[in-house]
């Protein structure tokens, strides 16, 4: 008869083969779901903020930097008089993409997590939207009521 170590070194590694398996499966199953472009790494930079809820233009630097590939997405802004730029990482969890190819219509949506000075994580959506207008980089997916929308002026796939 076989110890009882044995039998749970064989189902550990049963289990472990198993969720290995799953997760690589997942991971093939995520790429296949977006289009090529939208798996690119993107840099958008814009000059100001718009603020839907009463119009409000903020001067602003901005630089986003996407990168699917890693599942970051990196935004450094820099107000008017402030010192050093305020640099943000956030964590994509998952996205949501319909843009064609040059990035002229479509939207992608980006499910993100942060982590915050206290240890604890956020949780939010960021939605990179193309339209006649221009293509346009948002904080919320929520309707335009009451949310920061960052016009991109330059645009480079890295």
């Amino acid at each position: 008869m076989k110890s009882f170590i044995f039998h749970y070194r064989w189902y550990m590694a049963c289990l472990l083969l198993f969720g290995y398996t799953q997760s690589f499966a997942q991971g093939i199953n995520s790429q296949d779901r977006n289009p090529v472009q939208c798996t690119q790494k993107l840099r958008l930079i814009s000059d100001k903020m718009v603020f839907t809820k009463d119009r409000q233009e903020k001067p602003v630097k901005v630089d986003i930097t996407i990168d699917p590939q890693s599942s970051t997405i990196k935004t450094i802004l820099q107000e008017p008089g402030q010192k050093s730029p305020s640099e943000r990482t956030y964590q994509i969890k998952n996205m949501n993409c319909t843009a064609n190819e040059d990035f002229t219509f479509g939207r992608v949506i980006y499910a993100v997590a942060t982590g915050n000075p206290d240890g604890s994580f956020s949780s939010g959506e960021f939605l990179l939207e193309a339209t006649k207008r221009g293509l346009f980089f948002s904080n919320t997916i929520d309707p335009p009521e009451s949310k920061a929308i960052i016009p991109v002026i330059k645009f480079e796939k890295l």
